[in-house]
């Protein structure tokens, strides 16, 4: 189901956005030292709040 999330929805959102891109940077040997900016590493509760 697709639906606005609120602000409750933050910490499950981001961890499920570092879960899905944590197979890619797995896959290409990206980590947070040599690819900072990759959404695995980049996406934290606060980003999202900021966001929002």
């Amino acid at each position: 189901m697709i639906r606005e999330i609120t602000k409750s929805d933050i910490e499950e959102c981001a961890e499920v956005i570092q879960k899905s891109f944590m197979t890619v940077a797995d896959e290409f040997g990206f980590t947070p030292e040599n690819a900072p900016r990759f959404t695995a590493f980049a996406t934290t509760r606060e980003r999202l709040e900021w966001q929002m």
